[in-house]
């Protein structure tokens, strides 16, 4: 009879944790657990998962979609949004390099006026200091500011496209820390790069494109069509990183294969803004250094 009573409880109290969960009036902080380890602990104390949702992929089978006004120029705009998404991933691709240049030459800098001095030790010191602040710089940011910045993000990208709704993942901070904090982990010289957050990045700015005021997306801020965009930004992001358009698009076509959600009507799309971001990189390049001829710098 305690047994049973006990189980009663258990039970009892984990509705009672999910309903505070869910309940909007009481507040409670999400509790975690080690993933090391096997636990006996039941019902489990942690909630972190409740914290995360599944996303409707089904609005467009829906009737009402299905049999909505269709607005002049849908199409074109659609075609637009992509080119957008290239011109952005781009831009913000040639301002990672320049302030990952920027940081290392003042690092550089201070290293070789602590040599022209005499002084190995200062020199050393001096470069250590550096790339430690940096480091420290861009672990703050990540920590406080956007906690959803942390790792490279593809990880989470895929869980996303097959219809986990992560906390943050395509928020404004988590691309501010991302661009910010990685441009500080590359000038610190960890052993990081920044192939997979520019996959990350380039998310965020596929789902931000849609809401921008003035371009009359409305019509696609649905949740499929949402993530055909997500994943042409990734795959822009990618092709920014390694200046190879053709790899972006396959990239894209790869996240898709966990699921159905590929389109082989995407490929052209997809194709065409990667090809425009690594040429945006290009461009701003050439313009930067002086050689406006010469965009073969991305």
């Amino acid at each position: 009879m305690s047994n049973q009573n006990k189980l009663i409880d258990d039970i009892m109290r984990t509705e009672s944790d999910i309903s505070s969960v869910y309940n909007p009036n009481k507040k409670v902080a999400p509790k975690g657990m080690s993933a090391l380890g096997h636990t006996t602990v039941f019902p489990r104390e942690d909630n972190l998962y409740m914290s995360k949702e599944s996303i409707p992929y089904d609005e467009e089978q829906s009737k009402v979609w299905k049999d909505r006004p269709v607005f002049k120029n849908e199409a074109l705009k659609e075609w637009m949004a992509y080119a957008v998404i290239g011109f952005l991933v781009g831009t913000i691709g040639i301002f990672m390099k320049i302030a990952e240049e920027g940081l290392l030459e003042l690092a550089l800098h201070m290293t070789q006026t602590r040599i022209d001095e005499g002084s190995d030790r200062n020199a050393w010191l001096s470069y250590a200091l550096m790339a430690g602040l940096y480091g420290t710089l861009g672990g703050i940011l990540t920590t406080y500011y956007g906690p959803a910045a942390a790792g490279s993000g593809v990880a989470e990208l895929i869980g996303y496209l097959n219809g986990v709704n992560q906390p943050e993942f395509l928020g404004m901070n988590t691309l501010f820390t991302k661009v910010v904090g990685v441009s500080f982990a590359v000038s610190a010289r960890l052993a990081v790069g920044k192939e997979g957050p520019l996959a990350h990045i380039g998310a965020i700015v596929g789902a931000a494109v849609l809401y921008i005021p003035g371009l009359g997306l409305e019509h696609l801020r649905n949740d499929e069509t949402k993530r055909l965009f997500i994943a042409a930004g990734a795959s822009t992001g990618v092709s920014v990183a390694f200046g190879s358009p053709i790899g972006g698009a396959l990239f894209c076509y790869e996240l898709s294969r966990p699921n159905t959600f590929w389109r082989f009507t995407m490929i052209w799309k997809v194709f065409f803004a990667a090809s425009l971001g690594t040429f945006v990189m290009a461009m701003w390049n050439g313009i930067r250094t002086g050689n406006y001829l010469d965009w073969s710098g991305a």
